[in-house]
C-alpha cells in the first residue's frame, strides 16, 4: 500500500497535527507500507519520519499577505493576545490560521492533485487537512483521517468563514458544503484517537483507536511534582512565570514549567525550560496543568496523571476540560493564578478517586488498538 499522510499546517507553534501525523506515518512504515508525508515550512514540520515528503504551501493567518502575517502573528502569540480571543468552533481555528483562504486552498489542492496523478497513492490520510480531502475527492482517491467530537458541524461551526472552500468545490464540480467541517464527515473512515467515554460519536464511519502509540509502562513512583504546559498564546509568559513561582512557594513541591522561551533556569524548586522530557516527568506528576489540547490530554492519561485544565476561550479545549472533569480524571480551571492552581492541586492530592479515574480512562484507551487499528481498517477499506 502507498499512503499519503497530510497534516494541517499553521504559522504558529502547533504540535498536535504534526506529531499525530508522524505517529501514523511511522506505524504504516513499520507495517511495511510506503508512506509519503506532507510537510510545509511552518516551523512545526521538523524531522519527518519518512524518507519521502511532499512540500506544500503554508497558510498565512487570516489569509493576510505572508510578509505581514509572518511578523504579526508570532508577536500576538508571545504577548498572549491570541489567548484572549474567544474561538467558538474548529472552523474559526481554520479561518484564523488561513487554512480556509481561497488562494491557499487553490494552491494546496493543485499541488496535492498533481502528486496524486503522478505518484498514484492508494489512499490519502488527512490529519485535519481540508485541502487533502478536497484533492482526494477530486481525483477519486479513498480518503480517511482523524476526527474529534467537537470538530463536527453539529457541535459548532462558523459557516460564514467557508466562502473560499465553497468556491473551490464549485470550481471543481464537487458537491458543495455549508460549513467546511462537513468535508471531514465525507471521509471514508474517521479515526478518533480517544474513547467513547470522552467523545461519544454514534456515526457508522467512525472508529475509535485510543492512544496512537503504545501506552508507556512506568514505575509506580512517588507523585511529588507538578508539571505545567499551557501551549502557545493561552497565557502570557509573564503570567505563567508568576503563577508557577507562587505555586512552587505555596506547595513546596517541584514545579516544572515548560513551553517558555528563553534559557532554562532552576530557582529552588521551580524549574523553567522551553522543553522537558515529559516521559520522565509525568510518571512523577501529582498534577499536570495544561491548556486542554488533545495531545496534552492524552499524554496525561497515558501516564495516569490527574489533570488541571485551563482551556481559556478555545472551544475544543473547553470540551476536553469538561470531558475529563465529567470522567472524574481531573479538574477544569476557570482562572489561571497561583491561588487557583494551589487550591486545585490540594483537591487533586487529597482525592484519590481522581487518580483512579485517570487510570480507568488509560485502560479504556489502551484497549482500542491504537495505530494498528487504523492500519487494519485502511487495509480492509482498500481490499
Amino acid at each position: 500500500m502507498k499512503i499519503l499522510v497530510i497534516p494541517m499546517f499553521a504559522l504558529s507553534r502547533m504540535n498536535g497535527p504534526w506529531s499525530r501525523a508522524q505517529k501514523i506515518a511511522k506505524a504504516f512504515l513499520s507495517a511495511g507500507h510506503e508512506v509519503i508525508l506532507g510537510t510545509a515550512a511552518d516551523g512545526n514540520c521538523v524531522n519527518p519520519v519518512t524518507p519521502r515528503t511532499l512540500e506544500l504551501p503554508v497558510p498565512a493567518p487570516l489569509g493576510a499577505p505572508m510578509a505581514i502575517a509572518s511578523r504579526t502573528f508570532p508577536i500576538a502569540n508571545k504577548l498572549g493576545i491570541a489567548g484572549r480571543k474567544p474561538v467558538h468552533s474548529y472552523e474559526e481555528v481554520l479561518w484564523l490560521t488561513g487554512a480556509l483562504a481561497y488562494r491557499y486552498e487553490k494552491d494546496s489542492v493543485r499541488a496535492i492533485r498533481d502528486f496524486l496523478r503522478t505518484e498514484q497513492p492508494d489512499v490519502v490520510y488527512s490529519e485535519f487537512s481540508v485541502p487533502a480531502i478536497i484533492a482526494a475527492e477530486a481525483e477519486g482517491v479513498p480518503c480517511v483521517g482523524t476526527a474529534s467530537y467537537p470538530t463536527q458541524t453539529s457541535y459548532a461551526c462558523a459557516a460564514e468563514k467557508a466562502g473560499g472552500v465553497r468556491r473551490i468545490l464549485d470550481e471543481l464540480g464537487l458537491p458543495g458544503v455549508s460549513s467546511a467541517l462537513e468535508l471531514f464527515e465525507r471521509m471514508d473512515v474517521r479515526f478518533v484517537p480517544s474513547c467513547p467515554a470522552l467523545e461519544p460519536f454514534t456515526s457508522e464511519n467512525v472508529v475509535f483507536c485510543g492512544f496512537l502509540g503504545q501506552a508507556p509502562e512506568y514505575p509506580d513512583a512517588l507523585r511529588d511534582a507538578i508539571v505545567i504546559y499551557l501551549g502557545t498564546g493561552s497565557v502570557s509568559p509573564k503570567a505563567l512565570r508568576e503563577a508557577a513561582r507562587g505555586l512552587a512557594t505555596r506547595t513546596g513541591r517541584d514545579v516544572y514549567l515548560a513551553g517558555v522561551d528563553g534559557p532554562a533556569s532552576d530557582q529552588g524548586n521551580l524549574h523553567i525550560a522551553e522543553r522537558f522530557d515529559f516521559s520522565a516527568l509525568l510518571p512523577r506528576a501529582c498534577a499536570f496543568v495544561h491548556h486542554g489540547g488533545q495531545n496534552s490530554t492524552m499524554d496525561a492519561l497515558a501516564y495516569g496523571a490527574p489533570q488541571i485544565i485551563f482551556p481559556g476561550k478555545v472551544f475544543e479545549r473547553q470540551y476536553n476540560a469538561k470531558s475529563i472533569a465529567a470522567a472524574h480524571a481531573g479538574i477544569e480551571l476557570g482562572e489561571f493564578s497561583a491561588n487557583a492552581l494551589a487550591v486545585a492541586v490540594e483537591r487533586i492530592t487529597s482525592d484519590d478517586s481522581l487518580a483512579q479515574g485517570a487510570r480507568e480512562l488509560r485502560s479504556a484507551l489502551t484497549s482500542l488498538g491504537g495505530a494498528q487499528t487504523i492500519i487494519s481498517e485502511v487495509e480492509k477499506l482498500l481490499s
